[in-house]
């Protein structure tokens, strides 16, 4: 990083507001006493092997004074249940940043003037990062950290099953549990409901484990058990809930988006079948779909909506705020399925991705294209970690044939692949629930009245695109009303659910519960959470988008008659032909597309091949051969 002289580079990382210059490439078997050489060159651009933001190449770094430091981080081999063999960074209880967490190897900070001729800047990598937010020493080390409790805060961590026999190495999850006022762990006839508040990873010593924007005034009428008067309503008792928030930052960010994934691994059965039992098993839950509600705010409002769609026999209702798109005919502001482009328009504009306004006006602040490339200077093949983009890629996504996620366009371009893209479908919550809405999972009746999401229509993130896109999908189906969908006009992101107040927000999902309990007035009964409703079964992931299946995908060159096809190849692998006859190439390499058919015109031959080589960043380059035949 060249940060402005005299400014720590780590002080504003964020695509929209640093003005730092990043630079990074992939390193191998880096050593003592050994250097790494990060080398501009604009006639080779990033194919140079070094990603820059804002821009590509170093031989564009503008004469001036700059605070220049180097860090690395260091990933650590894992081959996985299925087969598959990664490089990734595991987190250490400090929420997975994306440059500069616990165990980082970085040099001290060098002042640099550049001139604008050729010069070399040396650093040393001298130091390593502490961690800021975890000291604890228990099993399992800084993995998901943990903290210390207090009377109504509680610390949880398990080692995981699934995922440690997944990922071949121990893998916990952890809970931040805040206790109603009054709570007495003896008394096991009072029981509460839980509140699964979804999200980003809660820093340990936040807001009482609850999302940040939950204020100290939060905590006092917590821990008082009474709600201050206002001049609209009266002192009264806190609502009687459990509230938890996760903690399962993960090698690819900081949030696992709480659903079993090929990439991420089955961190949903880690959460729903693992955590959550051993959560009520130790606290005076009740276990019961009606009881537990999810909620959250953008990566937390599909996580929460999500969670109910694929478990309504164990979730009973989602309030998702400003969620990550529900549907991917907008994915922010892209149309997935129809643009062949993630980062410019059909007319040659830009797609933005960030947005705010002023006096009504709309200001970008960042284009697809912009975080894309920024997100590139933290890792290729989707290892960013800090990266939105690159988090979607590995969630929605299925593994490619190197293991890493098979993204749905090209980091660099923006080529969108449509046979990446479709794997996205499994993901896409309106197609999810519109598929199963009359089968035997029966969503349609299911999951009615279920649903509650909001999003402000000035988004900064274009969400409300994605909300739109879900409503009327479900809607032309179930008709108006299926769901409940409220769109605040131009609200920005941010915010507790319909901006409420946060009292009358928990007093409305304690009545949630009290109105669906089995004495309530609509009870949610047994036929509207049956198992076979379930969705997202790690299995299903892992037959379509695991390890075995990307080998699946893959065929060689076949020669059938005097036409030959170039095989099966992951999208976006670029392709040359070269004909063999004898042994012996003949001619040069042509370029071919991955639905080519070729006909051969060369005449009498003997022992006739076709070899197609293969090419793709992030992947080994290959050349598969197809089957031997003769012309006489």
């Amino acid at each position: 990083m060249l940060a402005p002289a005299g400014t720590d580079p780590l002080d504003d990382t964020d695509v929209t507001s640093s003005p730092n210059l990043f630079f990074g490439q992939n390193v191998y078997a880096l050593s003592t006493n050994k250097s790494v050489v990060l080398s501009g060159d604009k006639s080779k651009g990033v194919a140079y092997g070094v990603y820059g933001f804002p821009n590509a190449s170093l031989s564009d770094v503008a004469p001036g004074d700059y605070s220049v430091q180097a860090f690395m981080n260091v990933y650590d081999k894992a081959k996985r249940a299925d087969g598959s063999v990664v490089s990734v960074r595991f987190p250490c209880g400090d929420g997975a940043p994306g440059v500069g967490g616990y165990g980082t190897p970085i040099t001290s900070i060098v002042n640099v003037t550049v001139t604008g001729a050729a010069q070399t800047v040396d650093l040393v990598l001298n130091n390593v990062t502490e961690s800021e937010v975890f000291t604890g020493h228990e099993i399992g080390g800084c993995q998901q950290g943990n903290y210390e409790d207090t009377e109504y805060l509680k610390y949880v961590k398990i080692r995981s099953e699934v995922l440690s026999a997944w990922w071949g190495r121990d893998v916990f999850v952890g809970a931040n549990v805040l206790l109603p006022h009054g709570y007495n762990a003896n008394d096991t006839k009072k029981r509460y409901p839980v509140v699964y508040a979804q999200g980003h990873w809660p820093a340990g010593k936040g807001a009482f484990g609850y999302p940040t924007y939950l204020s100290g005034a939060f905590a006092e009428a917590w821990d008082s058990g009474t709600i201050p008067a206002t001049n609209t309503s009266g002192a009264r008792e806190t609502p009687k809930m459990i509230l938890v928030t996760f903690r399962h930052e993960n090698a690819f960010y900081d949030d696992s988006y709480a659903v079993n994934t090929a990439n991420l691994g089955p961190w949903g059965d880690a959460i729903n079948e693992e955590l959550i039992p051993h959560l009520d098993a130790t606290y005076n839950t009740i276990p019961e779909a009606y009881a537990r509600i999810q909620q959250g705010g953008s990566t937390g409002g599909w996580e929460s909506a999500a969670s109910v769609i694929f478990r309504p026999d164990l979730f009973g209702v989602a309030f998702s705020s400003y969620p990550d798109s529900l549907d991917f005919h907008r994915h922010q502001d892209i149309p997935l399925y129809e643009s062949a482009n993630a980062y410019v328009r059909d007319n040659g504009s830009f797609i933005p991705s960030i947005r705010t306004f002023e006096n009504d006006t709309e200001i970008i602040l960042a284009t697809v294209a912009q975080e894309n490339h920024w997100e590139l200077t933290f890792g290729t093949s989707t290892r960013s970690i800090q990266g939105q983009w690159d988090v979607w890629n590995a969630v929605f996504g299925v593994q490619g044939l190197n293991g890493y996620p098979l993204e749905p366009w090209d980091k660099v371009t923006g080529e969108i692949y449509p046979g990446a893209v479709e794997y996205w479908k499994h993901f896409d919550l309106a197609y999810h629930i519109t598929s199963n809405w009359d089968n035997a999972m029966n969503l349609g009746t299911v999951l009615k009245n279920r649903i509650n999401v909001y999003v402000g229509t000035g988004d900064d993130y274009f969400l409300n695109e994605g909300v739109a896109q879900f409503q009327a999908r479900v809607e032309a189906k179930g008709g108006a009303g299926w769901a409940n969908f409220t769109y605040l006009e131009g609200k920005p992101h941010g915010g507790i659910y319909n901006l409420m107040d946060v009292w009358e927000y928990l007093e409305l999902l304690q009545t949630w519960v009290s109105d669906h309990a089995p004495d309530g007035k609509t009870p949610l009964t047994p036929d509207l959470t049956p198992k076979s409703a379930a969705g997202n079964a790690f299995s299903h992931i892992m037959a379509y988008g695991g390890h075995e299946a990307a080998l699946a995908r893959q065929a060689p060159p076949q020669i059938n008659g005097t036409v030959a096809t170039v095989g099966r190849w992951d999208p976006g692998v670029v392709l040359e032909a070269q004909w063999v006859v004898a042994d012996t190439p003949l001619g040069n390499r042509f370029t071919v597309q991955q639905a080519s058919l070729l006909q051969y015109t060369l005449g009498r031959a003997d022992r006739v091949q076709l070899w197609i080589t293969g090419t793709k960043t992030g992947y080994a380059t290959e050349t598969r051969k197809s089957n031997v035949v003769r012309f006489p």
